[in-house]
C-alpha cells in the first residue's frame, strides 16, 4: 500500500510553494491518522489502520516538511525542482493473492521532481509535476527494486494563511521499471500453485492514478485527508495472477493538535 512519504508526519503529500511564505516557519503537534486501503495495487485484500503520528511542518528556503518532505534545489515563481519521496507500508504473506509467498517489505521511494506552473488563477494554479523516484526496501537494509515515473497534472489551492483551506487534485499515468513490477507482481516457479501460475512481469505502463487532498488549520487544530483512485486497466501487470482487482480506492483522514508554532 503506497502512501505519501510523510504520512508519519501526518498527511504530507504534495509540493509546497513560495505562496506559503506567510505561514509559520515551524508547526509541531501530535495527531491521529485513519486509513483504509487495499494491501497493494491490484489486491482484493484490504486493511484498516489507526496510527498515532507526530505532526510536523517546517518551511525554509532549502528544506520543506509541508505537503511532502522536500529538499529544494531550485525555486522560482513558476518552477520548482526538489527531492521528494513516497512510502509504502509492509504487506503480510496472508494477503489472498500472495498466500505462501514472501511478504512485501516497507518501501521508500526518493528522487528528483520537476514542477512547472503553467496556468494561474487568483487563488490557485495548474502545475505539471514530473517526479522520478528510485525505490528501496527498508527491512533491515536498503535494497534497490527499480524506479517509478509519475507525470501528472495537478491543481493546487495553497493556504496562504492559517485557517484557509489547502486543496489539491492531480491525475496522470504511472510508469514502473521491470525490476519494480517484478517485486510486486512476478510469481516465481517455486511459488506457482493452482490458480496462481508462474508469471514474469515486464516494465512499462503501470496504470492511472488520481488523488484529491484537503487540509485546514482551525485554531490550534489541524484537519485533513485524502482520497486516491488507481486503475490498472490496460497496464503491463494487469494479467499478473497477483492482480485480482483492476480498480482500487484509498482513503485517509487525520486530526492533529498543534501545540507549538513559531
Amino acid at each position: 500500500m503506497k502512501i505519501p512519504a510523510s504520512l508519519a508526519l501526518l498527511f504530507a503529500a504534495a509540493s509546497a510553494t513560495a505562496d506559503e511564505a506567510a505561514l509559520p516557519r515551524l508547526e509541531l503537534g501530535v495527531g491521529l491518522v485513519g486509513l483504509e486501503a487495499s494491501d497493494y495495487r491490484g489486491s482484493r485484500g484490504d486493511s484498516s489502520y489507526l496510527i498515532v503520528a507526530p505532526y510536523l511542518k517546517y518551511r525554509s528556503d532549502r528544506l520543506r516538511v509541508d505537503d511532502g518532505v522536500q529538499g529544494i534545489l531550485l525555486d522560482r515563481s513558476d518552477l520548482l525542482i526538489a527531492i521528494s519521496g513516497n512510502l509504502s507500508l509492509p504487506v503480510d504473506e496472508d494477503t489472498p493473492e500472495r498466500a505462501g509467498m514472501d511478504e512485501l517489505d516497507a518501501i521508500i521511494e526518493i528522487g528528483p521532481s520537476l514542477n512547472y506552473r503553467f496556468y494561474e488563477f487568483d487563488d490557485s494554479a495548474w502545475w505539471l509535476d514530473l517526479p522520478l523516484r528510485f525505490a528501496y526496501t527498508i527491512d533491515g537494509e536498503l535494497e534497490s527494486i527499480g524506479r517509478v515515473f509519475q507525470p501528472r497534472l495537478s491543481w493546487r489551492k495553497p493556504a496562504r494563511a492559517l485557517g484557509e483551506w489547502k486543496l489539491r487534485f492531480n491525475f496522470g499515468p504511472v510508469y514502473s521499471s521491470e525490476e519494480h513490477h517484478e517485486y510486486f507482481y512476478s510469481v516465481a516457479p517455486a511459488d506457482a500453485i493452482a490458480g496462481r501460475p508462474a508469471y514474469d512481469a515486464d516494465g512499462g505502463y503501470s496504470g492511472l492514478r488520481s488523488e484529491f487532498t484537503w487540509s485546514r488549520r482551525i485554531g490550534e487544530y489541524w484537519v485533513g485527508g485524502f482520497l486516491r483512485y488507481d486503475s490498472l486497466r490496460d497496464s503491463e501487470i494487469e494479467d499478473s495472477p497477483l492482480v485480482s482487482e483492476t480498480e482500487a480506492w484509498m482513503v485517509g483522514l487525520g486530526w492533529a493538535w498543534v501545540f507549538l508554532e513559531r
